[in-house]
């Protein structure tokens, strides 16, 4: 048998590395402009005006956001654990606070936060298969909370009797009617066999298409896979959409309250429904991954409104930054101090354990819900 040699070019010679670095690069730079050139011009002053409301924030104030952005992302442990049977409340909050660090500090980091709490998961023993509904299901309930938000601020702007103007409008009305989409997708995929296979096929034709374009032809056999995973989605749905539900509503709930207190602690007095609805359209423009946790668009969207919604330029611009840096900024030593202590359990462990091998925090004799260990990959290679 004659071996084909490989060889491997140096990472400065890869053209994919440079496509990322690339990339990158230019999502952060639109982050920066966005934040130092682009909010000054949306709110219509300039940074000394900006900055004025916050210098004189009291010291227990921030100690306040900083508890409370800790909260929501304690609370947030609640729709992990319904997702992911068996993990405890530390260990998902390990998770979150990993995954938020690297999705709202890289770029396109929503991708890679998926890989990073597959990753620590899989170090405690969760299988493939679990790991990926819980993903989806997390991401699915996190998606209703950012339509459920808008709807409730779009109604109480209507009863205050606000204006809006087209352009805003039309743009949150686009992203609500997307995400609606979406769940509506995944809803029908539950409650249909014949759905699931459908849009398992679409799923499967699309993907197939794309490696044709890169001169990779195989056959995937998604539209089984997800007939499959149907199947054991609605098992963990069935046991744990209470505990999802209540985590996410409790997570969404704190994150309004800590932007109502930061607009308020910089001396915007402004409507419930207007509040409501900025910062609606900021949770909106987070699903957008253009920038590390939509940072820029964010902060643009929300000061357009609330200055659109006649709100004082300054006290807006500067309350909705100081909720980003708590939103973000914050959650750096957090998520360092999360990844810390996962590398530190991870001692002396260099392999995951087998598919099988759960290691919980469950006391013994507790049973687990029987979930498919395979991933859509291996079970289309069995078909």
């Amino acid at each position: 048998m004659v071996q084909e040699e490989v060889t491997t070019q140096p990472w400065w010679r890869r053209g994919s590395t440079w496509i990322r670095v690339v990339r990158d690069v230019g999502s952060l730079a639109i982050a920066v402009a966005l934040l130092i050139w682009g909010l000054p011009r949306v709110a219509g002053v300039g940074w000394t005006e900006i900055v004025a409301p916050m210098k004189q924030l009291h010291p227990g104030l921030l100690i306040l956001l900083a508890v409370l952005q800790l909260s929501a992302l304690a609370v947030f442990t609640f729709t992990i654990t319904g997702a992911l049977p068996g993990i405890s409340h530390r260990r998902a909050l390990t998770v979150n606070l990993c995954g938020s660090l690297v999705a709202n500090t890289l770029p396109f980091g929503g991708a890679l936060a998926i890989g990073a709490t597959y990753a620590i998961c899989r170090s405690w023993g969760f299988s493939r298969g679990a790991i990926g509904i819980s993903i989806v299901l997390g991401g699915v309930f996190a998606t209703a909370g950012k339509v459920l938000v808008p709807m409730i601020g779009l109604a109480a702007l209507l009863i205050e009797g606000g204006t809006v103007s087209s352009g805003l409008r039309n743009t949150a009305l686009i992203g609500v009617l997307t995400l609606v989409a979406i769940l509506a997708v995944f809803v029908i995929v539950l409650v249909s066999p014949g759905a699931a296979r459908r849009v398992g096929g679409w799923i499967e034709s699309s993907a197939e298409a794309v490696l044709r374009l890169f001169r990779r032809p195989r056959k995937l056999g998604w539209d089984v896979a997800v007939a499959h995973l149907r199947d054991q989605t609605r098992s963990v749905v069935s046991t744990g959409w209470l505990s999802m539900t209540l985590g996410t509503l409790g997570y969404f709930t704190i994150y309004f309250v800590m932007f109502w207190i930061c607009l308020a602690s910089c001396g915007l007095v402004i409507g419930i429904g207007s509040m409501l609805a900025a910062f609606a359209l900021g949770r909106l423009l987070t699903s957008i991954p253009v920038t590390p946790g939509g940072l820029g668009l964010v902060e643009a969207g929300s000061v357009a409104l609330l200055v659109a919604l006649g709100a004082d330029p300054a006290q807006a611009a500067s309350g909705v930054l100081l909720f980003s840096i708590f939103t973000h900024v914050i959650e750096i030593p957090f998520g360092i101090t999360a990844w810390l202590v996962w590398l530190w359990g991870r001692r002396g462990r260099s392999n995951p354990p087998a598919d099988g091998d759960v290691v919980t925090d469950q006391p013994a004799g507790t049973s687990l819900p029987a979930i498919d260990q395979q991933t859509p990959g291996e079970l289309a290679t069995e078909q």
